[in-house]
């Protein structure tokens, strides 16, 4: 008979409970794939295997050239016993051709991951055996966030020494940054800096620049002064230094501000990137001189970096205070002042400063009325007839310059808000309200928050991963991690983080080509330069 009627003979059995151990261990070794996998499956529904289906599994895990078999064995490791798992789990993790499957990786990960609190160092030696590099990278991380840390670096620097594939290092070595991410400082093991040594003679270059990464978490000083020289230095590749000032930053390492008023001072810095990263790295140290130089170097900068120097500036009271005056000297345009940013500058909790804010760039919230009377003047305007005259390409430029930071349309775009693909872009009315009064109904998972830090940073975005230690926020220009002892207060706020007033910048041709360029079925080619 064909296997379909196998099958069902199999399964007829098992519910009149007419099988046997001794029969379903033989079909173990059963020629079709799917007898295999149905008979690891009733093996361990409901009950314990025995244990001489423990012994074909271990078998199976190594030898069986079925995925099919073998995702029914990374299935049954979650039924089984902590004990019962170990050398299952090795023989399947020694399955490279499994890395580029839909399911089998992050299965197996499931399968291994509650194994961290049994046997802390041999669970880490699972990623030695691991061939699949998203289950070694996940390792690391696991490993890397566990309470008992010290142990766990230990163990992994100690593999790390063992290692000599380049692609496994940087599995390892980004596992290991995922898994610190929130935290200053690590205890360093003991074996790190001949390990460290090693690593930087690595021929990936990925392989170096996650080494000097974790031996900043380390608190390396050798690393340290590598990424200040890096930084530092303009005739490094611009991607180099970048990674370096990032990586300063975020360890928050000595001197490190000083080095960054220094590349903004620099006349012949010209990089937008390196300059972006030195005005976004500024606003983790309350440096004296960042608002002057920041200021002084405004005009010079593109309209992405002006708006990270202005992000950054109204990111401490002190710095907002000297904003404000260099707006109301005209020496910072009130136009580049983005309803975001003057959020931002109300946040920081100074009634000075929001009255300020209110005297010199203005009201930053609209009625109701006001906004229920634009939604029904636009109804009226933006008739079937008026939006058939609209060109989208040109809707498309305005949606790139205003929405697609923080929204994705047609696999394009950010991913900050929420995808608009799928959404009721077709329906005028529901495009409008949440064009006009974006904070009218906001998801939970769009809420945003107002963080205040113990160095006296205000932060305001979304939160987008939380842990034990830390806390993601996704700000309107970059990501940051605050680890949860330098926060002093948070604070959800009932506004959207899409401000009002998107649309008050825009001509009405502009908001006509937008809103057909939404309701649009597909992409349209971009607009033409003139």
């Amino acid at each position: 008979p064909d296997v379909t009627r196998r099958l069902r003979a199999l399964w007829a059995l098992h519910v009149t409970g007419g099988l046997e151990d001794a029969f379903l261990i033989e079909q173990l070794s059963n020629a079709d794939e799917h007898i295999r996998a149905w008979a690891i499956r009733l093996l361990c529904e409901d009950r314990e295997p025995p244990a001489r289906a423990l012994e074909r599994f271990r078998e199976l895990a190594r030898l069986d050239e079925s995925p099919y078999v073998r995702l029914h064995l990374t299935c049954a490791l979650q039924r089984l016993l902590a004990e019962q798992r170990w050398e299952i789990a090795e023989g399947l993790l020694q399955h490279q051709e499994d890395a580029a499957d839909q399911n089998l990786p992050l299965m197996n990960w499931y399968a291994i991951e509650p194994l961290v609190d049994a046997d802390l160092p041999r669970f880490v030696a699972l990623a030695r055996a691991a061939e699949i590099p998203l289950v070694r990278r996940h390792i690391a991380r696991r490993a890397a966030s566990h309470r008992e840390l010290e142990a766990a670096l230990g163990e992994l620097v100690r593999l790390l020494h063992d290692v000599a594939d380049s692609t496994a290092r940087h599995d390892l070595l980004s596992g290991m940054l995922q898994g610190l991410e929130g935290r200053r400082r690590a205890p360093m093991p003991v074996e790190w800096p001949e390990v460290f040594e090693r690593l930087l003679t690595d021929d990936d270059a990925r392989v170096k620049q996650a080494a000097i990464e974790l031996a900043v978490v380390f608190g390396d000083a050798s690393a340290l002064r590598t990424l200040q020289t890096i930084a530092g230095n303009r005739t490094t590749a611009a991607e180099d230094r970048r990674l370096a000032i990032e990586a300063l930053a975020k360890a928050r390492a000595a001197e490190t501000d000083a080095l960054l008023v220094r590349i903004m001072r620099d006349p012949m810095e010209t990089n937008a990137a390196v300059l972006a990263a030195a005005l976004r790295g500024l606003a983790e140290f309350d440096h004296q001189a960042t608002a002057s130089t920041i200021l002084e170097r405004y005009t010079s900068l593109d309209s992405t970096n002006r708006q990270h120097a202005l992000q950054t500036l109204a990111g401490r009271a002190a710095w907002a205070t000297t904003l404000l005056d260099a707006i109301e000297a005209d020496s910072v345009p009130r136009g580049d002042v983005t309803t975001f940013t003057a959020r931002q500058l109300q946040s920081l909790g100074d009634d000075v400063l929001t009255a300020r804010v209110k005297q010199v760039w203005g009201e930053i919230r609209t009625t109701p009325a006001d906004k229920a009377r634009q939604i029904g003047n636009l109804r009226r305007q933006l008739t079937p007839a008026v939006l058939a005259r609209a060109d989208r390409s040109r809707g498309r430029a305005v949606y790139d310059k205003t929405c697609a930071n923080c929204h994705r349309l047609f696999d394009a775009g950010g991913t900050i808000g929420p995808n608009l693909t799928g959404s009721q872009r077709m329906n005028l009315d529901y495009v409008l309200e949440n064009l006009v009064d974006p904070s009218a109904a906001v998801s939970r998972d769009f809420q945003m928050q107002v963080i205040q830090t113990t160095a006296g940073r205000v932060v305001t975005g979304l939160v987008v991963d939380e842990s034990p230690v830390a806390v993601a926020i996704q700000t309107v220009n970059e990501r940051l991690v605050i680890p949860r002892d330098e926060i002093d207060s948070r604070q959800t706020s009932p506004l959207s983080m899409m401000p009002d007033g998107q649309l008050n910048t825009l001509t009405f041709e502009q908001i006509r080509d937008l809103i057909a360029y939404l309701a649009g079925p597909s992409q349209v080619p971009p607009m033409k330069s003139e």
